[in-house]
């Protein structure tokens, strides 16, 4: 539960940041703003009237007139896209480090900030099972001057560890607050060359045991019993970086981590990590128009550790991470990579998951509110009515930049669900807050019984965190839309979570008519299966809609399920759906499951 107070805590803080860079831009605005006046005008003789004659009586010259209007025209508008391009440059990178302990010499411009949220995970679930362990962190950065960011982290892990100990699962926690400070200490424009030092304080409190399991802290006796450490440790680094050329830069960085080597009365010698000098590599390649590649190798020198195995054997081994960066416009920034780099502060960062080495994927994405937005065509009035989206059955439009999306669900068999998003930007819409638990679901088939009891049994609570990015739209003179949408999250019971992503195709048919294709996948680890959902919107008048669905899910057992949906619009902006299904629900999951019954829902659609 404390996941979703921080969600709502973030949407409040994106609200504001929101708000606050508009504030920003209309004081800028307003202080440059030109001053006209009006002057005498001083009259003059009218000039002689200009005859034109072809020159050699060659018409060719007066034919390309337009030709080389256009041209001129061309120039005027690809030299002011290359001053907006450089003036966007000139904001800083939103690429501020490659890995939390690889800072970057880049900085915000005084008075910037940015948000991320990374979400960090291994690929399998290990010993407590589903789709894997994960570690979530939120990251602010302020540009204190163009040569100096300070950076708050903040992280927390909450899982087993992922191989068991003596035979046993064993409970772990970690929670990171992270203070940083970076400051360029030189600058050597002629040769790219720059140098800055970034020290790190933090506040770590981890946990090991439970009251069914052992402390991994204590080596003494079997009692099973919860030990908690608090703990400030700290890092030092020296990010030195060379820019070879436009596109390729190269990093070395030297630092020391400074962790606790015991911890507790009843370990034997050191039972924990120490202190580590190390030395890091990385490089960022743009490898196409706003896209990156980057890549980094660490070698932790000791003489503390960054490892412990099943036998809690601690060692050192070293870190990489290889991925992708991709500034979709210069207010988001999106990254995907793999490491074995588990910690997510740059004093934890070298650390590989507890108890084993493995390679584990990241996503990232970063929020800028004084960027440029992409320009979208306002929508017509039939296309603000299929904004809220479907019931079983999503589209690919995404509310405009500042809008926030709330949906609340019921049905007469108890399921209820609520949703709460906001567009940060034209083209993506952070899912802060989808919550909600399905009630007397009725599936059959031996392989949906484990799906039942891990995300569907009588006391779940599902709560998911998720994005949705527009690639093509007709508002952008595209010939439909097109997005991408994913979602993490798990049922707060059994503490298991899965991966639901989908690909949305939206086609505007007719006035009256629009369509939607979109393929669906489903990733846990109990089962994986993919699925497609179909729907349609039919305008029956001005404010009343008809909505079918049908979804088909690809597995050994497949299943369809379909439901019929009315929409009475009273604004464009507020709607309200009843319907009547036999998915199991509209959250995720739900939608690619039948149930035996039907049910007969109601959902409540606002645009803010």
């Amino acid at each position: 539960m404390r996941l979703i107070f921080y969600i709502f805590l973030i949407s409040q803080f994106l609200n504001f940041l929101g708000v606050y860079a508009e504030k920003v831009k209309e004081d800028l605005t307003g202080s440059n703003s030109v001053k006209w006046e009006k002057v005498e005008e001083n009259k003059s003789k009218p000039f002689k009237k200009i005859i034109w004659k072809s020159y050699k009586n060659d018409e060719f010259y007066f034919g390309n007139q337009k030709q080389q209007q256009g041209s001129i025209t061309n120039r005027t508008n690809s030299s002011k896209e290359e001053r907006i391009s450089e003036s966007l440059k000139n904001l800083g990178s939103s690429i501020t480090e490659i890995e939390p302990y690889l800072p970057l010499n880049n900085f915000l411009e005084k008075g910037n900030f940015q948000t991320s949220v990374r979400w960090k995970s291994s690929f399998e679930g290990g010993a407590s099972g589903g789709t894997g362990q994960q570690i979530p962190s939120f990251i602010f950065d302020y540009g204190i001057s163009d040569s100096s960011l300070i950076t708050i982290n903040f992280s927390e892990a909450d899982d087993k560890l992922y191989n068991k100990i003596n035979g046993q699962k064993v409970d772990y926690h970690w929670q990171n607050y992270a203070f940083s400070f970076k400051k360029k200490i030189l600058n050597n424009n002629e040769n790219s060359f720059v140098i800055s030092i970034v020290p790190t304080l933090e506040y770590w409190r981890h946990a090991s045991g439970s009251k069914d399991s052992k402390s991994i802290y204590n080596q003494k006796d079997s009692l099973e019993s919860r030990d908690r450490f608090d703990n400030l440790i700290g890092s030092l680094s020296l990010p030195i970086s060379k820019k070879l050329n436009e596109n390729f830069t190269t990093l070395i960085v030297p630092g020391v981590i400074f962790l606790p080597e015991k911890l507790g009365s009843k370990g034997i010698g050191k039972n924990a990590y120490g202190n580590n000098f190390y030395i890091g590599s990385g490089i960022v390649l743009d490898i196409a128009k706003d896209v990156n590649l980057l890549a980094s190798y660490t070698s932790p020198l000791g003489p503390g550790n960054n490892y412990f195995d099943k036998d809690l054997n601690y060692s050192r081994k070293p870190i990489y991470s290889i991925g992708l960066g991709w500034d979709v416009n210069s207010k988001i920034g999106i990254e995907g990579k793999i490491t074995n780099s588990f910690g997510a502060s740059p004093s934890t960062g070298l650390l590989t998951i507890p108890s084993d080495n493995k390679p584990l994927y990241s996503a990232n994405i970063s929020y800028k509110p004084h960027g440029e937005d992409t320009y979208l065509n306002p929508l017509n009035e039939r296309d603000k009515l299929i904004s809220n989206g479907g019931i079983t059955v999503n589209n690919a439009l995404i509310p405009r930049v500042g809008t926030s999306q709330i949906n609340f669900n019921y049905d007469n068999k108890g399921n209820l669900f609520s949703s709460y998003g906001y567009s940060l930007s034209n083209i993506f819409k952070l899912e802060l807050i989808n919550i909600g638990s399905f009630n007397e679901v009725n599936i059959s088939g031996n392989k949906n019984s484990n799906l039942y009891s891990t995300y569907l049994d009588d006391s779940n609570l599902n709560f998911r965190l998720g994005g949705k990015l527009l690639i093509f739209s007709p508002q952008k003179n595209d010939l439909y839309w097109m997005s991408l949408r994913s979602s993490v999250g798990r049922n707060n019971d059994t503490n298991q979570g899965y991966l639901f992503s989908e690909f949305i195709n939206t086609f505007r048919v007719n006035n009256w008519l629009a369509l939607n294709v979109s393929p669906k996948y489903f990733f846990s680890g109990v089962e994986s299966f993919g699925g497609i959902g179909f729907s349609s919107y039919i305008n029956l008048f001005d404010n009343l809609m008809l909505i079918p669905e049908i979804n088909a899910s690809f597995k050994n057992d497949s299943n369809m399920n379909s439901t019929l949906a009315l929409r009475y619009s009273f604004t464009p902006e507020k709607s309200l759906d009843l319907y009547y299904s036999n998915a199991v629900g509209v959250q995720d999951i739900g939608q690619l499951l039948k149930d035996k019954d039907y049910r007969l829902g109601i959902k409540l659609n606002f645009l803010l």
